[in-house]
């Protein structure tokens, strides 16, 4: 189904998305700012988390 790399990386995406778009929220900005602060947030993190996790893995 899916493996422990590639579930860690959806639910750290999904975590950052979410905290970026409730903390613009909290700031008072309108909601359609909010989800696009979110989504960019999240696909830079689902941009950035694959490379941080090649690096960390030990060659065999």
């Amino acid at each position: 189904m899916f493996s422990l790399p590639a579930l860690l990386i959806l639910t750290v995406t999904a975590l950052v998305a979410t905290i970026a778009c409730a903390l613009v929220l909290a700031a008072g900005a309108p909601w359609p700012t909010a989800l696009l602060s979110g989504g960019a947030a999240g696909g830079a993190a689902l941009g950035l988390l694959p490379h941080l996790l090649d690096d960390r893995r030990d060659p065999d």
